[in-house]
């Protein structure tokens, strides 16, 4: 019998990126491994300082809060700072924006547990074992782990995960590369069998999944549900009718500290502790989100109203970071905005993008125009305080080990936006000031952005400027902004007017971008899709980035960093920034974390005293 193989994380790949805050709190990143001699040649030397560099970003705020004192129970008030109602479809299979997701994240608790650059570690209320010579992951789900309705959470609620998203029926984004690498799942999603062979129950509390290739991608979930869900519950529900149902909408189960009570769809939500909760008994009797405009946060920080108020808007910051009552926390995001340039459709039938080399942002010169005419720089400090970073790549340094810290991003520069427009037959023919296509025929690009507050709509004008000021006619599709879920239901559905979106994405725990950027993602909103990105997402996907005892660094890093390359020259999107989250901490509560790796959760916030605190 062969020994079990099982993966080694190596040290040094933690997070390389040092985040510090202005003041005394800090965490410390391991030191990196040392550069080559001096004395060999500077090309050499060049690309190893690039391989190991890593960043100094600055915080403007520490990352937790924590007081001692002893907790009273009551009710904890959270802010869901949005002008739009929340979709609210809670649902780890079937949700598709961030909100739900924040939405979920009390009765989800730390059903996985990620270590310090995201990878799945021992912990959670799932453990996963990893054995890459049988090709193997194994959940291990906790022995007291329980749904809120009192039935034990079994293997065969991970099985219903998987062969939910496999399911010919299944419409949602999920079933990617990731999951059609799973042994026998293609055969169950063309109806070829009954069962995925690959899900192997071992006991009520153990499953096995066999995997075609075992690629690094696994270690960090690819293939792998971060959630279960009831299968007692669901699965009499057909699932083209599931995301409407009350049984997702109205009234979930939970299997975390906490479970949804009360939903007032797109408004509020109120949650109270999950009674068959095995772990840490909850601080507080009751958690209630609230969904308030961004144009009343700053009066409701001062008024006490909200004692937790997570990802707040930046636009204000003048006008509440010095508020008495509150303190502020911030680390980097998961997340980054980015110009999309639509340049072919998704297949649903055969879970593909198709190119169209017709569409009329094909020109990858074009693009690049166009992303070097964006004044990032200002946008950061003006629109955003500074509290945006203009972004270099499609990694984010959430993910410091892989992003390129080096990779110089489009900076702004119009006379070189111009130059290339001009190399590339985009001139002005009939003396407008706006440049025709290579044909001479005129080329108007219509920009699709999304509504949501105060600086929504300058900012889309704000870059239409810089376009223009190239010789480029952009204008607002539809002449107006649109409403995020509309905005989403168009990019998802490819409108055919669509030339040009703007939009943002909160990536996950796994770095591999094929979920976002592959040929088989219907998250790749962009439509994008060449030999030479299927060959650098192999790469990543290889298993050449093992070696003997774990990862090898080395490897993985240049294949993140070659990638990154090759995407910054394509473009078919522009990075826009990466963003410094923030959140705004009432005086009366006692612990909040933003660390990426803490044993922070919902159960551990209590409130210290019967009302919240005013600002003097």
């Amino acid at each position: 019998m062969k020994k079990s193989w099982k993966i080694i994380i190596p040290l040094l790949l933690v997070l390389s990126l040092l985040l510090t805050s202005c003041g005394d709190k800090k965490v410390d990143a391991p030191e990196q491994e040392e550069t080559q001699d001096v004395e060999e040649d500077a090309t050499q030397d060049e690309e190893q300082e690039e391989t190991n560099a890593s960043a100094e970003i600055k915080l403007p705020h520490p990352v937790i809060v924590q007081k001692e004192g002893e907790t009273i129970g009551g009710t904890l008030n959270v802010a869901l700072v949005s002008d739009t109602p929340f979709e609210g479809i809670f649902n780890s299979f079937l949700y598709e924006n961030a909100i739900d997701a924040d939405l979920m994240s009390p009765m989800w608790g730390s059903f996985m547990k990620s270590g310090p650059n995201h990878e799945i570690v021992d912990g959670g209320y799932c453990n996963v074992e990893f054995n890459r010579e049988a090709k193997t992951a194994t959940y291990k789900l906790h022995k007291d782990l329980t749904w809120s309705d009192g039935v034990p959470v079994t293997a065969d609620d991970l099985i219903f995960v998987h062969e939910t998203i496999a399911h010919k029926d299944y419409t949602g984004v999920r079933f990617n590369s990731n999951y059609r690498n799973i042994v026998g799942i293609e055969e169950y999603h063309e109806g070829k069998a009954d069962t995925i062979s690959g899900l192997k129950k071992i006991d009520d509390k153990t499953l096995e999944v066999t995997y075609k290739e075992f690629f690094p991608g696994i270690l960090w979930g690819a293939g792998l549900t971060y959630n279960a869900e009831p299968a007692h519950y669901l699965k009499d529900i057909p699932i083209k009718d599931m995301e409407g149902h009350e049984k997702v909408r109205l009234k979930p189960l939970s299997c975390g500290p906490f479970v949804m009570s009360n939903v007032v769809p797109g408004e509020s939500i109120e949650y109270v502790p999950n009674p068959h909760w095995f772990g840490e008994k909850p601080k507080v009797d009751k958690i209630v989100y609230k969904r308030t405009s961004p144009d009343t946060i700053v009066e409701a920080l001062k008024s006490g109203t909200f004692d937790i108020v997570d990802n707040l808007n930046v636009n204000s910051y003048l006008e509440y970071k010095d508020l008495s009552n509150i303190e502020l926390i911030s680390n980097i995001d998961r997340y980054f905005s980015y110009v999309g340039f639509k340049l072919g459709k998704w297949d649903s039938e055969k879970g593909t993008v198709v190119v169209d080399p017709d569409k009329k942002m094909a020109d990858v010169k074009l693009r690049q125009a166009m992303a070097y005419a964006m004044d990032r720089e200002q946008v950061a400090e003006v629109f955003y305080n500074g509290l945006r970073m203009p972004a270099n790549a499609l990694i984010t340094p959430a993910h410091a080990t892989f992003w390129n810290s080096q990779q110089g991003g489009y900076k702004y520069d119009p006379e070189k936006a111009k130059q290339i427009l001009d190399e590339a037959g985009y001139v002005d023919v009939d003396g407008d000031g706006m440049r025709e296509d290579p044909k001479g025929n005129k080329l108007k690009i219509n920009l699709l952005s999304m509504a949501g507050g105060d600086i929504a709509e300058p900012l889309a004008q704000f870059y239409i400027q810089c376009w223009r000021d190239v010789g480029l006619d952009v204008e607002l599709q539809n002449g107006r902004l649109i409403e995020m879920n509309a905005f989403y239901d168009m990019v998802k559905e490819d409108n055919k007017d669509i030339d040009v979106f703007m939009a943002a994405f909160g990536a996950g725990s796994n770095p591999d971008p094929s979920g976002l950027w592959g040929r088989e993602a219907a998250f790749n909103y962009a439509r994008f899709a060449t030999e030479e990105n299927d060959k650098l997402l192999a790469a990543i996907a290889s298993e050449k980035a093992f070696g003997e005892t774990g990862i090898d660094n080395d490897y993985l890093i240049k294949a993140y960093h070659d990638w990154q390359k090759y995407m910054f020259e394509q473009v078919p999107v522009a990075p826009n920034h990466f963003r410094i989250n923030l959140a705004a901490i009432n005086n009366r509560v006692n612990y909040y974390d933003l660390s990426v790796v803490s044993d922070w959760g919902w159960e551990k916030v209590g409130l210290l005293a019967d009302t919240p605190e005013k600002a003097k």
